[in-house]
């Protein structure tokens, strides 16, 4: 069973990674006696996804509002990233771009985040031509708001964009933003996000959405146009 749907190019990259960080998590265990959740030497936290995707948010906005609550939460997603990713590729020594990429998704699927497909277009190459278009099912910030019969006006999975804009700037290097195109949680079937170059992001989000409007394929060139 994979762990993310990738294409067909990068099977052998997310086959490695998956195998990784499989038996990375297989070391799991609880310690109720110590108050911990370790996996290996490090130290997790058990918390219901809902807290963080609905209440979490919740109280945010009743103090930042809501734009405030998305840039803190966006902000909060990519910390996590950059450091899980910084610490996954220490573990495993992992220095080319692409294993470090694919161990992104991965880790997210068994972490419980979310199960990832990568979509075309990708382009994943550390300039101003990066691209990477991916969805996501069963995420947990969507699920949260669903589970409580919520359904929302705007997109809201701004942990998970922020996770995946950190993960991939220290897979390669540059700066990166990602935006969330379609939410479930808006009653629009998925998650669907864009990661682009920072410089790119505002234009290839514009274009992404006419492209999909017009029920045209999605280019690598037509999306950073």
């Amino acid at each position: 069973m994979r762990a993310a749907e990738v294409p067909p190019e990068m099977l052998a990259v997310f086959e490695k990674a998956q195998d990784s960080v499989k038996s990375y998590f297989d070391s799991l265990q609880t310690v109720p006696a110590r108050g911990r959740v370790e996996i290996g030497k490090d130290r997790f936290v058990l918390a219901r996804t809902d807290s963080l995707s609905f209440v979490l948010r919740n109280v945010l906005a009743e103090i930042y509002g809501d734009h405030g609550s998305d840039q803190l939460l966006y902000s909060f997603g990519k910390a996590v990233g950059s450091a899980e990713a910084r610490k996954l590729f220490d573990h495993f020594n992992l220095q080319d771009p692409m294993e470090k990429f694919g161990f992104g998704p991965t880790y997210f699927s068994f972490s419980g985040w979310a199960f990832v497909n990568l979509l075309y277009p990708t382009n994943l190459v550390p300039d101003e031509t990066f691209l990477l278009v991916f969805a996501n099912q069963h995420s947990f910030e969507s699920e949260g708001y669903l589970s409580e019969g919520e359904q929302t006006k705007k997109a809201i999975c701004h942990i998970t964009a922020g996770f995946f804009t950190g993960w991939c700037e220290e897979s390669f290097g540059i700066p990166l933003e990602t935006r969330e195109l379609f939410c479930a949680a808006k009653g629009e079937g998925l998650d669907l996000f864009i990661t682009a170059h920072r410089k790119k992001i505002l234009g290839a989000t514009e274009n992404a959405k006419r492209l999909i409007d017009n029920n045209q394929d999605l280019t690598v060139e037509d999306v950073l146009a």
